[in-house]
């Protein structure tokens, strides 16, 4: 099967797939790329700066995050993709970028569906975290050698055991401390953030989707403006304010569409720092021009589509071949992946009734 390209007009399509694991393509953006180069070099010692760490020093713990955070944003994103298809939705892409992940999953438009699909994402960064805090407390022989304070969630929270711990105790703390950090700003009550989405799925039910839509957003640009105004405080401000700006104009835009009556559909769950997903919903039956989310979508719809079609068509083919081939040289001449090809088509006739 020849595989469909996506349009490289859309800055979102600008990736490469690094692999394709439980049927689900993993992708990583080329800025995420860039962006990682930006980051090391700004993390480098600075003549005169009194740093006494090596180049070589830097370049390995700062790779050695990323790969951690890579790690963690892509368990979190399977999170999701799981819960989607364990309500009977579907999911078939995660996407890495910059600010997180992108899982692209279908649950089923309901409240549960919602619900199950946005907990699952937070819940493999609960479960890192419970396992990791019982390693740490064990292996260092103190409960205050897990980083607990969300200020410093790198750091013990006493600090007086650093000079105290190994190289991979310092490790562990590390992993705990970023799948500690993606889950408290998963679970910030801002939309689209799974805090969020958690909070529109628990008012769907009484209040209808669009209400609980516009109380969620409401809630979430507050708690955006909060965030930002908390950020300035902190020394890595920038990490918050970006998040408070991300959060606050994604409730706005959803805002406005459940303002002129939109009628929302599930897309594509994704986005955080981890955040594991966000969503753009969008009308069914729009009046104007589709912007370009909407555009994006569309042709994710037709390229789904049409892979489905090409996957389709390629199997009648290989179908046809073994009939020939049987008809020519017999059944026991099929290979064992004939034979499973030829027992797989045989079940979807029988459970569609044909004879």
């Amino acid at each position: 099967m020849v595989p469909t390209e996506k349009p490289l007009d859309n800055p979102i399509n600008w990736s490469f797939k690094i692999a394709r694991i439980w049927a689900i393509d993993v992708r990583v953006h080329i800025v995420f790329i860039i962006a990682a180069f930006i980051l090391l070099a700004m993390e480098l010692p600075k003549e005169g700066s009194g740093d006494p760490r090596s180049f070589g020093h830097v370049v390995v713990d700062s790779l050695g995050i990323y790969a951690i955070l890579f790690g963690i944003v892509l368990l979190h994103e399977f999170g999701h993709c799981w819960g989607a298809r364990r309500v009977g939705g579907e999911a078939d892409e995660i996407l890495i970028w910059p600010l997180g992940g992108l899982a692209t999953v279908s649950p089923p438009h309901d409240a549960r569906s919602h619900l199950v699909t946005a907990v699952s994402g937070p819940m493999v960064n609960v479960i890192i975290c419970g396992v990791l805090s019982g390693v740490i407390a064990l292996w260092v022989g103190s409960l205050r050698a897990v980083p607990w304070n969300p200020i410093h969630p790198m750091w013990p929270a006493d600090t007086s055991l650093i000079p105290t711990l190994s190289t991979a105790q310092l490790w562990t703390i590390r992993v705990f401390g970023l799948s500690y950090f993606l889950l408290l700003i998963n679970m910030l009550p801002i939309f689209p953030f799974d805090g969020g989405r958690v909070l529109q799925s628990l008012l769907w039910p009484s209040k209808g989707f669009r209400e609980s839509m516009m109380i969620a957003t409401g809630i979430g640009m507050v708690g955006a403006i909060l965030v930002g105004l908390f950020g300035l405080f902190l020394e890595q401000s920038w990490i918050l304010l970006m998040i408070a700006g991300f959060g606050y104009l994604t409730c706005m835009q959803q805002r406005r569409m459940a303002k002129e009556e939109a009628a929302f559909e599930t897309g594509e769950f994704g986005y955080d720092f981890s955040r594991g997903y966000a969503s753009f919903d969008e009308a069914e039956t729009p009046e104007k021009t589709p912007g370009p989310i909407a555009r994006w979508k569309n042709k994710r719809a037709a390229e789904k589509a049409e892979r489905e079609r090409q996957e389709k068509e390629a199997h009648r083919l290989a179908v046809e071949e073994i009939l020939r081939k049987i008809a020519a040289t017999g059944m026991d001449s099929l290979t064992p992946a004939e034979r499973r090809t030829l027992e797989a088509e045989t079940e979807r006739k029988r459970s569609q009734g044909d004879d």
